[in-house]
């Protein structure tokens, strides 16, 4: 991918497998354009990451300055934290949000961000529409779902259990649930196992039983 093929929006967002591939082509050539742009790459995008990113957008410059963002999953501060600057960057700021998780992103950020298709991207199941079918399948079987495997096995770029997309499929689980106005304990209790998932003593596997046995089934 050459950085001529990218829209010249002003946050354009690539999902695809081989992000670091990806990125480290349009750094190279970002880099012989003009000094000024940047490259954050982390696997997980956090907070002060996030702010990082805002201080070096609106450090004045005078001409025009790409953020190339890349990461597997960001973490829900960073990405509220950067929710205004995606949506209205200073003049002259552009940003290329490269990630190979669509799924790990809130609603509010792809709401603000052009996404640039290309072949591999596709699922053949929405993010949303796992959750529902969770949900809506009896206790005995939740566990069985062929998307469910496949979350559980699946790992992160650096060989470890992705428990970071467990932790968002669980609190998907429970914005879903708020929505449906389910009763409120079951909301809690959802959050609750979200904020142990991400602990790397926790088994995604033992949280994802536990509210496949406890949760109402929804229709």
């Amino acid at each position: 991918m050459k950085l001529s093929e990218i829209p010249t929006h002003h946050a354009v967002l690539i999902v695809h497998e081989k992000r670091d591939d990806i990125a480290d082509v349009l750094f190279q050539e970002l880099q012989m354009v003009s000094p000024a742009h940047r490259f954050f790459n982390q696997t997980v995008l956090d907070i002060e990451t996030a702010r990082t990113i805002i201080t070096w957008a609106y450090t004045p410059y005078n001409d025009e300055k790409i953020g190339l963002i890349s990461f597997h999953t960001a973490s829900v501060p960073a990405q509220n934290a950067m929710l205004k600057i995606l949506e209205e960057p200073p003049v002259g700021v552009r940003f290329i949000v490269l990630t190979s998780n669509k799924e790990n992103l809130i609603g509010t950020i792809l709401s603000r961000v052009h996404e640039m298709k290309i072949q591999n991207e596709e699922r053949s199941m929405k993010h949303e529409d796992k959750v529902k079918e969770f949900l809506q399948t009896p206790h005995s079987l939740r566990m069985k779902l062929l998307f469910i495997i496949e979350l559980l096995a699946r790992i992160d770029e650096e060989g470890r259990k992705d428990r970071e997309a467990v932790r968002q499929f669980i609190l998907s689980i429970a914005l879903l649930l708020s929505e449906k106005k389910i009763e409120s304990r079951y909301v809690l209790d959802t959050l609750y196992m979200a904020s142990y998932a991400s602990d790397a003593s926790a088994s995604g596997k033992a949280l994802l039983e536990y509210l496949a046995l406890s949760l109402p089934v929804v229709k």
